[in-house]
């Protein structure tokens, strides 16, 4: 009898339809990523011993597909995790119980690096505030808007879809891809926004 957790394509197909079905984390086994990757070495094994080319075909028509499938799974989960990070940043309260250890790592990440932003540009605001409390000259006021300018935080962004390699105005190379997070410069993430291929996860 098929066990629920074991590694095979009908059972990943279904965590893959349930995933995509579920607004949050669907139960999965801890050491799934791993037990996929050992599925996969088990099969490059069968391949290497298989004699009939018909066989080798079945064989590598299936490692493409575990491939996708598994892949596929991890993208949603990762867009799951990234936007349970950015709710628990604004003060909710995200359903976290089915996230996996690795999976805790990176939502431990991106929430710590988000709650940092937010505590810099609150920081930032107050220093203004106060600046410009005290502050009755306009030379004053320029020296203030051009030190808020020195400590903009680069917003972050989740890319929605797969960009093509490009040269930023920073000059560095990038080379983006679906459901990629980055913090880059604000006018090249405006481009990215108003090309409606990235979108703001922090205020």
């Amino acid at each position: 009898m098929e066990e629920k957790d074991e590694i095979n394509y009908r059972n990943l197909r279904k965590n893959q339809q349930m995933e995509k079905n579920s607004p949050v984390l669907t139960d999965l086994k801890n050491g799934f990523y791993n037990d996929v990757s050992e599925y996969l070495t088990k099969l490059d094994k069968r391949l290497e011993k298989e004699s009939s080319s018909q066989k080798q075909m079945l064989i590598k028509d299936e490692i493409q597909n575990i491939k996708k499938i598994s892949l596929n799974i991890y993208e949603q989960r990762e867009k799951k995790i990234l936007l349970a990070a950015v709710s628990k940043a604004r003060g909710g309260n995200p359903d976290i119980k089915n996230m996996l250890n690795v999976e805790k790592n990176i939502y431990d990440s991106v929430l710590g690096l988000l709650l940092e932003s937010r505590e810099k540009n609150f920081k930032k605001k107050s220093t203004n505030k106060q600046n410009n409390e005290n502050s009755i000259k306009t030379d004053n006021k320029k020296k203030d808007t051009d030190e808020e300018k020195k400590e903009n935080i680069n917003p972050i962004i989740l890319i929605k879809k797969d960009v093509p390699e490009f040269i930023g105005t920073d000059t560095k190379k990038y080379n983006l891809r679906k459901n990629d997070i980055i913090s880059i410069p604000n006018n090249m993430s405006d481009m990215l926004i108003k090309r409606n291929v990235a979108e703001k996860i922090n205020q």
